[in-house]
């Protein structure tokens, strides 16, 4: 049991630490339109936004938006180590909890790997295959790797009914 406690320590913590980033994000992604960027040098998720574009711009705010889908599925994995802590796994809020946080993680995974795509493409002008483990790719595993768990989490939350149905 301390194992979790230490992991809930530590997502709380980062929770604490991203919510003021949220509030620079949202001002961030606002403000981009309205102020000329031309002299800034930004990276996101190791892609250099280093254009004053439109297209530029809307990469930038993309990127800086999927961030929020990482977010909103640590707020989901905060539930669900509260449900554990309590000892209630198999709540229904767990099972949907772990199938919200696989999708946002998955759909942050293929938005991030297709901005980093276009953008190296759109700033860099080449078209390059990179085989190996990236960032993008941990995140779309491990959102997959949520959505198992939702299944088996169900999978168990039948057999533990048929359990105590049966005598």
């Amino acid at each position: 049991m301390r194992k979790i406690n230490i992991l809930k320590a530590i997502v709380d913590l980062i929770w604490i630490f991203s919510m003021p980033i949220v509030l620079v994000i949202l001002g961030f992604s606002i403000a981009l339109f309205f102020v000329d960027l031309g002299e800034l040098n930004i990276k996101i998720n190791s892609v250099n936004f280093n254009s004053d574009t439109l297209f530029s711009k809307t990469l930038l705010v993309i990127s800086a938006l999927n961030y929020l889908l990482i977010i909103a599925a640590l707020y989901f994995f905060r539930k669900i180590l509260n449900y554990f802590i309590r000892v209630k796994i198999f709540e229904e809020t767990v099972i949907k909890s772990f199938k919200k946080t696989g999708n946002l993680l998955s759909v942050s995974g293929i938005i991030s790997l297709t901005v980093s795509m276009i953008s190296k493409i759109y700033f860099d002008q080449k078209i390059a295959l990179e085989f190996g483990l990236n960032q993008h790719l941990v995140i779309i595993c491990l959102g997959l790797f949520f959505l198992i768990l939702s299944e088996v989490f169900k999978i168990a939350k039948n057999q533990k009914q048929e359990n105590d149905l049966t005598i």
